[in-house]
């Protein structure tokens, strides 16, 4: 029988078609592009630039960042060897900066993510489509709250919502965009506000009849954050409990249940989720948030400051690497206050001195 060959418009469409579905967040179609797609690719046409190769690599590497198979998205960046394919094309030069921005965000590899952010943005103007530019801003207002800075996460996910609000299909997106603003209300303390703004989020969703199981992970996840940071620890464990998309991969809520069990003075509860959370998180070379467990362990297990030293220092050599200048201005004040009860006022000086500069390092990049 003679095999039909995919002819090369035929291979555009479709993937064109399947990263529409990727930029919507629509999970279910996206994943049967990408069967049609493997199916058909080997039955397409000779491609001698392989620019359709690439095209399509740099959509499965973006495809796996969002179903978060991030050890898969690891290896298909590897095999995108984009600098020494001599390819001058702005599009795909955008795909393949504005993806690795997206996955070192993920991964928390911030200050790479950041430089790739900025070539991608130069590339930008060259998509006369709006969804496009939506979707970067969304993504960047992503990047932004994560390295502590809410005022211009909200900044961009506001101008992505403008754009997405204005298309069809998005409702997603717009729910996302809400999630953000949350987000970074949570971080300003402005809670009821952040509390409004996930419950927006999943009002969205619900009047246009969507029921997305990823989604409300995300907002259980959120609402549990959000009750943390208040405190309310008890409140915030049952949420974050009921938030995990998968326990053996889920890294952050893990931190969140330990820090909150350490809240409450329960120990040994808090031990099991350090040591789940901090084995995740090497498993997947998160080195950020290997950070943030050796800290808290060294916290659930205190009894001087000296014992601090030594972690946090090298916390703070990795954070000040990334410009993770909230981290730094946080632990630090932390580990001044523990110096400052024993009354070891020399290095309390010195650590509410590093805070100090830590803030004003976030102010000045905020202003920017």
């Amino acid at each position: 029988m003679e095999v039909k060959v995919t002819s090369t418009e035929q291979m555009i469409q479709l993937l064109n078609n399947w990263y529409h579905e990727i930029l919507s967040q629509n999970v279910v179609h996206a994943r049967k592009f990408k069967v049609e797609i493997d199916e058909k690719i080997a039955t397409m046409e000779v491609d001698p630039s392989q620019t359709l190769f690439i095209y399509y690599s740099l959509l499965c590497f973006r495809y796996q960042i969002l179903i978060n198979q991030l050890w898969e998205a690891r290896y298909t960046l590897n095999k995108i060897d984009f600098e020494k394919t001599g390819q001058t094309d702005d599009f795909l030069s955008y795909y393949y900066n504005f993806f690795k921005a997206i996955y070192a965000t993920t991964i928390g590899r911030y200050k790479e993510a950041k430089m790739h952010y900025r070539l991608a943005e130069n590339l930008l103007k060259q998509f006369p489509d709006d969804i496009e530019k939506a979707e970067f801003n969304y993504k960047v207002a992503t990047f932004y709250y994560h390295i502590r800075q809410p005022l211009h996460a909200v900044n961009h996910a506001l101008k992505a919502k403008e754009f997405f609000e204005n298309k069809k299909g998005y409702e997603i997106k717009i729910a996302g965009c809400e999630n953000i603003v949350g987000l970074a209300s949570t971080s300003l303390k402005q809670y009821r506000e952040a509390e409004e703004n996930f419950l927006s989020a999943l009002t969205i969703l619900n009047n246009y009849g969507l029921h997305i199981e990823q989604f409300d992970l995300m907002i259980r996840y959120n609402l549990g954050l959000l009750y943390a940071e208040q405190n309310l620890s008890e409140k915030a464990i049952t949420h974050l409990k009921n938030a995990f998309e998968d326990e053996g991969s889920d890294y952050k809520t893990t931190f969140l249940i330990a820090r909150e069990y350490l809240k409450l003075g329960d120990r040994d509860v808090a031990d099991e989720w350090i040591s789940r959370g901090s084995k995740i998180a090497g498993e997947l070379q998160n080195e950020e948030y290997e950070h943030h467990f050796a800290i808290l362990r060294v916290f659930n297990h205190l009894s001087h400051p000296e014992q601090l030293e030594e972690t946090i220092e090298a916390a703070i050599t990795f954070f000040d690497s990334q410009h993770l200048w909230g981290y730094i201005q946080d632990y630090a004040e932390k580990v001044a206050s523990e110096f400052y009860k024993v009354q070891h006022h020399e290095k309390a000086s010195k650590y509410f001195h590093l805070a100090l500069e830590a803030k004003s390092h976030l102010y000045r990049e905020q202003a920017n």
